[in-house]
């Protein structure tokens, strides 16, 4: 191979290299815009907990964003450790829901809840169903970009805690389910992330 080849084809090699990292460079860059493209249900982890709390416990549970539907039913299962955590109930958040036909401005969802049964299984099964079928849905218009906590989970320590333990609330299921399936934040089908949290004992 003469010197002419020989130049030719590092500057062949550089060109493709060079091509390489911009194509790299610019999916970095555009990584978070994909990243937020898909809503991202998330369960916000608290500062350590003192052993000595007789307070209840609140956790945030969030969502960054919505799609394009209107969500008339949701639903969530979470996984914790009910012989060290006591599921008190849920809370209310601040993500309003559509309140088409009535007086009221703006209206919160109920959620339904069993905390005596998910204590006994350690599975908190969380559900808000609008029986108008739209009417009192979710959507996206009532999100605000900060006040985005769908609900609160409430929790009281048991005696058998330990310092320095970390509990574990782990999602196995979540969905905000559209009239057309296709359409549904669904968990199973990657439309729809979860971030996990978790309880820290301190001191």
């Amino acid at each position: 191979m003469n010197s002419k080849t020989k130049k030719k084809l590092f500057i062949g090699i550089g060109v493709v290299v060079l091509l390489l990292l911009l194509i790299v460079f610019l999916l970095f860059m555009n990584w978070d815009k994909i990243v937020k493209k898909i809503p991202t249900l998330t369960i916000e982890t608290p500062h350590k907990i003192s052993i000595q709390e007789t307070e209840e416990i609140l956790l945030d549970m969030s969502i960054s964003s919505f799609g394009e539907a209107i969500y008339p039913a949701a639903s969530m299962s979470i996984a914790f450790d009910s012989s060290r955590l006591e599921f008190v109930g849920v809370e209310e958040g601040n993500v309003f829901i559509r309140n088409e036909g009535n007086d009221i401005g703006q209206t919160l969802p109920e959620w339904s809840c069993n905390p005596e049964q998910c204590n006994k299984t350690g599975k908190i099964n969380i559900m808000y169903l609008d029986t108008t079928g739209g009417k009192n849905a979710f959507s996206k218009e009532l999100l605000a970009e900060e006040d985005n906590v769908v609900l609160r989970l409430r929790f009281r320590l048991r005696g058998s805690v330990r310092s320095g333990d970390v509990y574990d609330l782990i999602f196995e299921d979540a969905v905000f389910a559209a009239s057309d399936e296709n359409e549904s934040l669904a968990m199973t089908r990657g439309t729809l992330k979860v971030r996990n949290g978790k309880i820290v004992m301190g001191e």
